[in-house]
């Protein structure tokens, strides 16, 4: 019995120190699967791109990122339910970043839902107050709304952080 044991002890160990050699190819095919993605997109291909994204969503679904663009996509594709769905999971992985918020609010200003849109972007700004696309993306919000001085602001914040 402890022959077994052992066995199965050594192959354990064995796994345990592939592991980060398979986690790295693992991250290298999804990483391989996004770059697919991200070039059939720019090629309006986004049924490749869905393809594409959907597997690397299969390997590595605790990648927010790639809900993120298959988000996109969806929007692309008039598929706002879905889009949607994907940004809700985003937030559910990456609470803290401006990126859901961020692409939620281009969904809703795409559907002239400005205050929504708004308050998506100053959701944004919260947890990337350094990051010049929020305040870009406010200031478009507030350009919409007919609101030219707090877009102008905006846009003087974002340039600041630029340079």
């Amino acid at each position: 019995m402890s022959r077994n044991v052992s066995g199965i002890a050594a192959i354990l160990l064995v796994l345990s120190a592939l592991a980060p050699a398979l986690r790295a190819a693992d991250t290298s095919s999804v990483d391989n699967l996004v770059r697919q993605a991200q070039k059939a997109i720019q090629d309006g291909k986004y049924k490749a791109a869905m393809t594409a994204l959907d597997q690397a969503i299969a390997a590595a679904p605790e990648r927010a990122d790639i809900y993120g663009l298959r988000a996109q996509v969806n929007d692309q594709r008039n598929q706002v339910d879905k889009a949607m769905d994907d940004i809700k999971k985003m937030m559910e992985l990456a609470p803290n970043d401006a990126a859901p918020y961020l692409i939620r609010a281009k969904i809703k200003m795409g559907q002239q839902k400005y205050d929504e849109a708004l308050a998506d972007a100053n959701a944004a700004i919260e947890r990337a107050p350094r990051n010049p696309d929020v305040y870009y993306l406010r200031s478009d919000v507030y350009n919409e709304m007919g609101k030219a001085a707090e877009s102008k602001a905006d846009e003087t914040k974002a340039n600041s952080l630029e340079h």
